[in-house]
């Protein structure tokens, strides 16, 4: 369930930036420990809100017309988001997390509909504002409002679907695994939401950047694979040669997710470095981060071919491995990776021997 068009992690990578511009101010204004508070209550809900989109209706580029012709959730949704902006105003400092939550799911919706590049600008303008003295409650309301308007236009602007969207039986154990894979970075104690030499969400950029070549290259499942199924005559072994197909492209799609991380992360350290960041710092929170999106990977690509039970189980043994690396000198996220990435192989390996099952469960 990861995004795998530019333009969509783009304006993902462009919401959460823009949200950085609202940390030192806020942290300024109603205090470092109630920024830090509402971004860690805001990232796990908002990737709990954010899978369970995608598993039960953003699922292909009929997915907002499903969106649409489901009413119920929809008004419910709407009523409690309207609530939002009322709350900013009368309460901002209790208020941010609900903002933040508003703005990344919202963001989500935005992009999908192709709108992710305007959106970007839009959200780039607003974190300008806040530097050049605009007060970040105002700043925080406008890019509420804007987020909120925009969504309601992506959805009024597809027609009702009349395809029916995922049980919610599958939506809602997609929801827990977002959850659960947003609580890895929450729980890191090496992660300091309020610093302003290397605040974590800059640090994610990297892996985001990772996963946009990754994912990319995973489309390939659709032509390659396809080809090769295709190709195959009656006397050849069929799910051999899909099943190396496929190995190898998921192999290829991890491979570039590591190098482009990699090579991302050092180029942000050498400037995090440049602008006075201490250099373990910043070694330990991009080794942390990247680790994290080594753990995204690996969980969207299992639960995205339907996998739920072993992206569940990936996520709560990347979770017990963080909860007892707590002693280690590295980050326990990096250990939380390379348990996941172990626990990960088995069910991988049964996906590449089965690759016409691949194929039906992908969505």
């Amino acid at each position: 369930m990861t995004p795998s068009d530019p333009r969509e992690l783009l304006g993902l990578v462009a919401a959460l930036l823009a949200t950085t511009a609202w940390v030192g101010p806020l942290a300024a204004e109603f205090g470092a420990g109630t920024t830090e508070r509402a971004w860690k209550l805001a990232l796990p809900v908002s990737f709990a809100l954010q899978w369970l989109l995608r598993r039960r209706w953003l699922t292909d580029a009929d997915g907002l017309g499903r969106l649409r012709a489901e009413r119920g959730p929809a008004r419910v949704v709407a009523a409690l988001s309207l609530l939002v902006p009322f709350a900013v105003l009368l309460a901002p400092e209790r208020s941010l997390a609900a903002a933040l939550v508003v703005t990344w799911v919202g963001g989500l919706v935005v992009v999908v509909r192709g709108w992710g590049v305007p959106y970007a600008l839009a959200l780039a303008v607003a974190a300008a504002s806040v530097r050049a003295g605009l007060p970040v409650h105002v700043d925080v309301l406008a890019v509420v409002l804007l987020t909120q308007a925009a969504v309601v236009a992506a959805v009024l602007t597809r027609p009702p679907s009349a395809r029916p969207p995922t049980p919610w039986r599958r939506s809602l154990p997609a929801a827990g695994v977002g959850a659960g894979t947003a609580l890895l970075v929450v729980l890191d104690p090496s992660v300091g939401w309020t610093s302003s030499a290397a605040f974590p969400v800059v640090a994610l950029v990297p892996s985001l950047l990772g996963s946009i070549w990754a994912n990319r290259h995973l489309d390939r499942v659709w032509t390659v694979l396809l080809d090769a199924l295709a190709s195959t005559s009656l006397h050849e072994h069929a799910r051999s040669r899909a099943g190396d197909v496929f190995g190898r492209i998921v192999a290829g799609a991890f491979a570039r997710l590591l190098l482009l991380t990699t090579a991302c992360s050092l180029v942000l350290g050498a400037l995090l470095r440049l602008g006075g960041a201490g250099a373990g710092d910043v070694a330990g929170l991009l080794l942390g981060l990247g680790a994290f999106g080594v753990v995204g990977f690996l969980v969207g690509l299992l639960e995205s071919y339907s996998r739920l039970a072993a992206a569940g189980a990936v996520v709560a043994g990347a979770l017990a491995a963080q909860a007892l690396a707590g002693g280690t000198p590295v980050p326990s996220l990096a250990v939380a990776a390379l348990v996941a990435t172990a626990v990960a192989v088995p069910p991988l390996l049964r996906l590449v021997r089965q690759p016409a099952r691949t194929l039906a469960t992908l969505v």
